[in-house]
């Protein structure tokens, strides 16, 4: 199945610091909606945090809007929206990666009609609507990208360069381990077990130009000097990281760059923002963003261009047109303005600042979209399981990159995308 997904959708830039204040009750003016609970899930980060707040302020007379915001969202969206009967999740927010695979196992419902009588209403514009085949089956808001985080004050103080490439990162790692003792651990990276591995992976391997399935089939190609030179290159990493790595999710990663113990390290964009909140930053200004590092000189940065939007489940609980007012309420351009800064926001009226500048230098480095095969999730997720060995020295990457794709043939077998 192919996607026309549009490209525009990953084409601006920015992020900046939280806007105080409580949303308001502003759902006054939803055609008959239907009174019940709208239960909405989601992941954490600031963006999405203030989205949540405007959802739930829709609660009034006999409609209650809730918000489940969790870090194990995409776990738990998948075994929900995967049940044959009522999903207890009336929406949801997911990456693009996490709608590739809703989609392709269909559990996901189209929005066309409902878009189509509320676009003008909501100012919902073309290039947030992510349509398969024709049918809106998710409208994104914001776009994002792991890039590259830097104290620029640290390595001006050394005479050290952006690092434009991991040879450069780990160099430069490597003197101010020697040279910086305020400096704990130089680098900080989403090294965490399960889905931050395995995008740090998929990030690296085809930066070094893999590809993960032979030309026009499903069959495996991970398994390959590609693949073996991505893992060897996380291996080298973990030397200038926190010796509990694999517990670096996006949280702890943040925290240690807020906190002044590293000193640089790919993570999201949509977390830029709280590099310069001075109720949890010690960095305040401190802190620079460009593109992520290519995995080889020339090459391009070594990272993939995300959207995050909203979906339904195709079994909804709820009444859809109810749901899909209060979605809107959210992401319209009210929401965008009180919370510009947060993100990189995919409307027109948005205006762009300094913490989105990485998302815009990784684009122009060559940056593609994520994978958007249906047996991709299966190849990934086998991935993930053996990185871990790979990073402790359990497993070398040749062994664990065969025991990964023996194991995706078999999961993709039993699915039909293998013959």
């Amino acid at each position: 199945m192919k996607s026309t997904l549009r490209r525009s959708l990953l084409a601006a830039a920015a992020v900046a610091t939280i806007l105080p204040g409580i949303a308001q009750a502003r759902c006054d003016k939803l055609v008959n909606p239907k009174a019940g609970e709208i239960n909405i899930i989601g992941n954490s980060f600031p963006a999405l945090q203030h989205i949540a707040k405007e959802m739930e302020s829709c609660t009034q007379g006999g409609l209650k809007v809730q918000f489940k915001m969790t870090p194990n969202a995409r776990a738990e969206i998948e075994q929900t929206f995967a049940s044959t009967g009522k999903v207890p999740f009336d929406a949801a927010v997911v990456s693009g990666g996490v709608f590739t695979n809703l989609n392709a196992l269909g559990q996901l419902q189209p929005m066309t009609d409902l878009v189509e009588k509320y676009k003008a209403k909501y100012k919902i514009e073309e290039n947030m609507l992510v349509r398969i085949n024709g049918q809106v089956m998710a409208i994104a808001f914001m776009q994002n990208a792991q890039n590259l985080y830097y104290r620029k004050d640290l390595l001006d103080k050394h005479g050290i360069k952006a690092p434009t490439t991991y040879a450069e990162m780990l160099a430069a790692a490597k003197m101010l381990k020697e040279k910086e003792p305020s400096i704990q651990n130089p680098i900080a990276q989403t090294f965490s077990r399960g889905f931050d591995s395995q995008v740090e992976f998929v990030n690296m391997f085809v930066g070094y130009g893999g590809r993960f399935f032979k030309q026009g089939s499903a069959q495996p190609d991970f398994s390959s000097d590609a693949g073996v030179k991505a893992l060897e290159n996380m291996r080298a990493m973990t030397t200038f990281m926190t010796p509990n790595f694999l517990a670096s999710n996006s949280d702890d990663v943040m925290n240690q760059f807020q906190q002044g113990t590293a000193a640089m390290g790919v993570l999201w964009a949509s977390r830029a923002a709280r590099m310069d909140d001075p109720a949890a930053s010690k960095i305040v200004g401190k802190m620079e963003f460009t593109a992520a590092p290519a995995a080889v000189a020339g090459g391009k940065s070594a990272t993939h261009l995300w959207w995050d939007g909203v979906v339904m489940p195709k079994n909804l609980s709820g009444d859809r047109e109810t749901v899909f007012q209060v979605l809107m309420e959210s992401l319209d351009e009210e929401t965008m303005k009180k919370g510009n800064d947060l993100t990189v926001w995919i409307r027109s009226a948005y205006k762009p600042t300094r913490f989105g500048t990485g998302v815009t230098a990784s684009a122009k480095a060559g940056a593609p979209i994520w994978p958007t095969e249906p047996y991709f999730s299966l190849a990934q997720g086998e991935i993930g399981k053996v990185i871990p060995d790979v990073l402790t020295g359990a497993m070398t990457p040749k062994a664990a990159l065969d025991v990964a794709a023996a194991a995706y043939v078999k999961a993709a077998t039993e699915k039909g995308f293998i013959k």
